[in-house]
């Protein structure tokens, strides 16, 4: 049976978070990385089910989760939902371990924790550019097969039915292989964008994709 791409539930937890682990080291895997896997999911994915703005798509084959692309209509909306309703508790469950010598904790889970504790604002420019932003992530097994293709452009037909007109994402810079995707889909720099920031209109994507 082919793969479907279907609207994210929250039925698929679990399977974000692994992907986002399995992906979140510049695009490969990050297990090795982490004695507290859960991490980069609480970060980059699982807010995306839970949160005012945001929706989501899932890549499934066979009854199995291979890929993802999540995102917020509305960034200042999703930030000010995370800040009183998602990193609370988190920082309440994850900030002691920065000082308990027993933690064991990678400096890979310092950094997430340490993101979770503040994490960033999108910068003016990125609001000035869009008002959403969107993530993708796409096991290897089912890379380079046109998916990822297929799944921005399920996001970017979401985006204009509910009448948002650009949209921006972040990679790690070292994920050249990232950008050059991003790039053959018509995302750009933009002014003031940061480096890793990328960004595309509804409008440019159909002329790209005619």
């Amino acid at each position: 049976m082919a793969p479907i791409i279907r609207p994210a539930t929250k039925a698929d937890l679990s399977a974000l978070s692994n992907i986002c682990l399995l992906t979140a080291n510049a695009g490969t895997s990050s297990e090795h990385l982490h004695s507290h896997p859960a991490l980069p999911g609480l970060i980059y994915a699982l807010p995306y089910l839970s949160l005012e703005s945001t929706w989501g798509f899932v890549l499934e084959n066979d009854g199995e989760v291979v890929g993802y692309t999540l995102g917020a209509f509305d960034t200042r909306k999703f930030e000010e939902s995370a800040e009183a309703g998602w990193w609370p508790s988190l920082r309440a469950r994850y900030t002691p371990l920065l000082q308990d010598s027993d933690a064991a904790l990678t400096p890979a889970d310092k950094a997430y924790i340490n993101t979770i504790i503040t994490f960033p604002r999108a910068s003016d420019a990125m609001m000035a550019f869009a008002p959403a932003h969107l993530h993708i992530d796409i096991l290897p097994s089912h890379q380079r097969q046109g998916w990822g293709r297929k799944l921005i452009a399920r996001a970017m037909e979401n985006l204009k039915e509910n009448d948002v007109k650009s949209v921006w994402l972040g990679m790690d810079p070292k994920n050249t292989e990232a950008a050059a995707f991003y790039s053959r889909l018509g995302f750009r720099k933009f002014e003031g964008a940061e480096e890793g920031i990328m960004g595309i209109t509804v409008h440019e994507w159909e002329e790209h994709t005619v």
